[in-house]
């Protein structure tokens, strides 16, 4: 049957294929029951020229869990044998990915311990993972980590001579989320020194509810923060070239209903940035509003507070950060 509708435009056409292809986790609804690539996934087997146009979407913002980590190991040895076999299908993933998020949610992390990536593909995984500008980490996946930057450590090493060799990683940003003293394993490896002293912005988000909690007892006032005592385990004195640290809450307003927090509410996030050069010597574990501050607190005068305008699912027992930062929220971008 012959369509009255013409030809649409082949700008138009991508732009609908870009913008469906989206990521739903990317997207300010909830979005729990949705497989987040199905969509996209549809999408790449239209035709040769739509997957050219929904891949640089799709991989633009990359979240992977535990069992999201084996698919996408395959999805890149398919790339190096399309490569060899079929090089019009072959699609460098590395030149589009500019946030990458890998680890279980944090209320799963605590029963994984790590994930588990064969060392033959630590080589295909670690270029990927560590050319992304934006990385993001916890308890689940700092092994994985250190493997992949002892790799690519070794790697410049052997091409120390060559002044074509790329640098061995581009991440400049680095999310952490509930790691604790033993994950900082990373820091007494040169490879990983090197990593850290080479980062310039660090953002931590909570591992717990403890800010919630002492400001719903009184313990904290509207305009003061509780931070996140796990940094009190981070190595400081590694990151060399830091120059800003940012701090995730969910918002917490005055009167604070536990009950919303504990079966779970839509709520903006407070990205808290202040100077890396306030962390140097101390580690401070509240922010207030007062100018009287000691060694254990920071003034509010020095922070800059940015709140977003989207809202995500937030519950004491499933905190949705990597929905949070996926949505650009830690990145000081209001949405």
């Amino acid at each position: 049957m012959q369509t009255i509708y013409p030809p649409l435009p082949i700008e138009l056409v991508d732009l609908i294929l870009k913008y469906a292809a989206e990521p739903t986790f990317a997207q300010p609804e909830r979005y729990d029951a949705k497989k987040p690539y199905s969509i996209a996934r549809k999408l790449c087997l239209v035709s040769r020229g739509a997957r050219r146009a929904v891949l640089p979407e799709m991989l633009r913002t990359v979240c992977l869990n535990s069992s999201d980590v084996p698919a996408f190991v395959h999805a890149l040895r398919m790339q190096e044998e399309y490569a060899q076999t079929y090089p019009a299908l072959c699609f460098e993933y590395t030149r589009y990915i500019c946030n990458i998020w890998i680890g279980d949610p944090e209320h799963l992390s605590r029963f994984f311990v790590s994930l588990s990536v064969p060392e033959p593909d630590i080589g295909l995984l670690a270029p990927v993972l560590l050319g992304a500008p934006s990385l993001a980490t916890n308890l689940s996946s700092m092994d994985l980590l250190t493997r992949c930057i002892e790799h690519a450590w070794t790697h410049m090493s052997k091409n120390v001579d060559d002044q074509r060799s790329p640098p061995a990683w581009g991440t400049k940003t680095l999310t952490l989320s509930e790691v604790n003293m033993e994950q900082w394993d990373i820091a007494t490896r040169a490879s990983g020194s090197a990593f850290l002293a080479s980062l310039t912005h660090l953002i931590v988000v909570p591992a717990s509810n403890r800010h919630i909690n002492d400001r719903y007892s009184g313990i904290i006032g509207a305009k003061e923060y509780t931070l996140h005592r796990w940094i009190t385990h981070i190595p400081w004195a590694s990151f060399e070239r830091l120059e800003t640290i940012s701090l995730a809450f969910p918002l917490v307003e005055l009167p604070v209903r536990l009950f919303l927090f504990m079966t779970g509410t839509k709520v903006r996030t407070e990205l808290l940035t202040f100077p890396a050069s306030l962390m140097k010597g101390r580690v401070p574990l509240k922010i207030k509003a007062s100018t009287e501050t000691g060694g254990d607190c920071i003034s509010l005068d020095d922070v800059r507070v940015v709140v977003s305008d989207s809202r995500v699912h937030f519950c004491t027992q499933r905190h949705q950060w990597e929905k949070v930062w996926a949505c650009g929220l830690l990145t000081g971008r209001v949405l």
